[in-house]
């Protein structure tokens, strides 16, 4: 929430908030956050999966996360 700088009271964001269309992640933010989940996970997010169906919600970004760990397991 602090590095997205999203203004909101944190109960509003819920896994299934739309997060671009709530302002909380612009272009600037979701490159960060995608370097964040490669750091933080070790995975690789492919520039062609970085799009709204996987970074729409909290929940389909940690869907992402979990399809990218299960493929490298």
């Amino acid at each position: 929430m602090d590095e997205l700088r999203f203004d909101g009271p944190r109960s509003a964001l819920t896994d299934d908030l739309p997060l671009i269309e709530h302002h909380v992640v612009d272009s600037m933010g979701l490159l960060r956050l995608v370097a964040w989940l490669e750091a933080t996970f070790g995975i690789r997010v492919e520039d062609h999966e970085v799009v709204p169906a996987h970074f729409g919600s909290i929940a389909q970004i940690a869907e992402l996360v979990a399809s990218k760990r299960r493929q490298a397991a």
